[in-house]
């Protein structure tokens, strides 16, 4: 099913008056900032190819003054579209973080689903793949020099800015992913959690 439209208003800073406009369509994304000389900016869904994602500090001199939340996309043509929002001394942070994780969400309904479904695919037909240096099995996953780890012994620990896979028993055997860094980080996690259960309810029955 066709997804509706959405479209985000985000404020400014200091005044009420909307300074970005994000329209997410099934064809793309439109970003409008009203109050700029380039008003109008459309990203085509199919030149989306990755996302990064997380909020950092903004320090002053001797204190931290705000906080940035960041959102990048890699396109397929080569350049980098930020989305990010800076709040100051706690101006607009509730409305801000609100925005970020609304625009996180309707970028994964809209255009990353499509790139998990699709990989999912490739699960179910036994084709291996690769995502950020970790190879999908049919039987589990490897990486580096190690051997593949079942399904069944592969567990995750998620954080708020990064999260580690590893091996159930030797935790040693870990690896971890950056959301702010790594490009797609986001999307491995989803693909991950998404196996990982569906085998547990396989073993559960």
């Amino acid at each position: 099913m066709e997804e509706q439209n959405q479209i985000l208003e985000i404020p400014g800073l200091f005044s009420n008056k909307i300074r970005r406009r994000i329209i997410f369509e099934t064809e793309g994304i439109t970003i409008e900032k009203p109050f700029s000389f380039d008003s109008s900016t459309f990203i085509p869904a199919e030149n989306i190819a990755a996302i990064r994602l997380g909020v950092k500090w903004i320090r002053g001199l001797w204190w931290v003054v705000g906080r940035q939340y960041i959102i990048e996309l890699k396109l397929n043509s080569g350049g980098i579209t930020r989305l990010n929002l800076n709040s100051y001394y706690n101006l607009r942070v509730q409305t801000y973080e609100e925005a970020w994780t609304d625009t996180i969400s309707h970028l994964y309904t809209f255009y990353f689903s499509e790139q998990l479904n699709m990989y999912l695919e490739l699960l179910y037909m036994r084709q291996p793949f690769e995502i950020l240096g970790v190879t999908f099995h049919e039987e589990g996953i490897s990486w580096g020099k190690n051997g593949i780890v079942p399904w069944r012994q592969i567990a995750l620990s998620n954080y708020r800015a990064y999260f580690v896979v590893h091996h159930k028993q030797n935790v040693r055997l870990n690896k971890s992913f950056n959301f702010l860094n790594d490009w797609n980080a986001y999307i491995l996690q989803a693909i991950m959690k998404y196996v990982i259960e569906e085998h547990k309810k396989l073993l559960s029955r």
